[in-house]
C-alpha cells in the first residue's frame, strides 16, 4: 500500500499553532459561561423550591402548621410522614438538586454541550419514608400518603418519633390525604431551561 505524505509550509503550521490558544480561551470562555448560566437556572429554581408549601411545611419541623393543605389542616406532614425530632429530611434533597455535570463536545464546525443533572426518580430515592424505605414521601406527596384516618395530632405522646403525631389503632376521622404537585411542579421548568440552555450553545 502506497502512502502520500504532503509537506507542511511553516506558514500553515505558525498558524495552526496560534489558533491553540485561541480555542484553548475559547473553551474555557464557554465552560465558564455555561457554569454561569446553569447556577442561575438553579437559583430561581430553589427560590421555587424553598417558596413551596411543602418545603416550608417540612422546614417548620413538628410544630408547622399545614400549609401545604395536604392533611385538611390537621398537624402537619412533619409528623404526619413520622420524621424523627431533630431530622432534617430536605437536606438530601437539597444536597442533590445542587448537582449537575457538564460535558463538552467540539467539532471544527461547533462545540455542543451536555448538561447532566439529577433525574425526579433520583430525587425520589433519595427521600425514603422512615418506616419504609422503599417508598419516598416525596414522591408520596404527590401520589398519596395513607394513615390520615389514624393520625392524631400530639406533643403528649412518649410513642411520637417527631414528638408532634401519632398513629392510633382505630380510625379517628373519614378525611383523605390531599395528593399535591411538589418537585414535579418545581422541576418542570429547571429541565425545561437546561434543555434550552443546551440547544443555544
Amino acid at each position: 500500500m502506497a502512502y502520500s505524505t504532503k509537506s507542511v509550509s511553516g506558514k500553515t503550521l505558525t498558524q495552526a499553532q496560534n489558533a491553540l490558544p485561541r480555542q484553548a480561551t475559547y473553551i474555557r470562555q464557554l465552560k465558564r459561561v455555561v457554569k454561569e448560566e446553569i447556577e442561575e437556572k438553579q437559583k430561581d429554581m430553589f427560590i421555587e423550591f424553598e417558596k413551596h408549601p411543602v418545603t416550608r411545611e417540612i422546614a417548620g419541623g413538628s410544630s408547622s402548621s399545614n400549609l401545604s393543605g395536604t392533611l385538611g389542616g390537621v398537624g402537619n406532614l412533619f409528623t404526619y410522614i413520622g420524621f424523627a425530632s431533630g431530622d432534617r429530611p430536605l437536606e438530601p434533597l437539597l444536597h442533590l438538586l445542587k448537582q449537575y455535570e457538564i460535558s463538552f463536545h467540539h467539532t471544527k464546525a461547533k462545540s455542543t454541550v451536555s448538561i447532566k443533572v439529577p433525574t425526579k426518580e433520583e430525587l425520589f430515592k433519595a427521600t425514603p419514608m422512615p418506616w419504609a424505605t422503599g417508598r419516598s414521601w416525596a414522591k408520596g406527596i404527590e401520589t398519596g400518603i395513607s394513615g390520615l384516618g389514624r393520625y392524631l395530632s400530639t406533643s403528649d405522646s412518649p410513642r411520637s418519633r417527631s414528638g408532634g403525631g401519632i398513629q392510633v389503632k382505630g380510625r379517628i376521622r373519614t378525611a383523605k390525604f390531599h395528593n399535591v404537585s411538589y418537585l414535579s411542579l418545581i422541576l418542570k421548568d429547571y429541565y425545561k431551561s437546561i434543555e434550552k440552555l443546551e440547544k443555544a450553545i
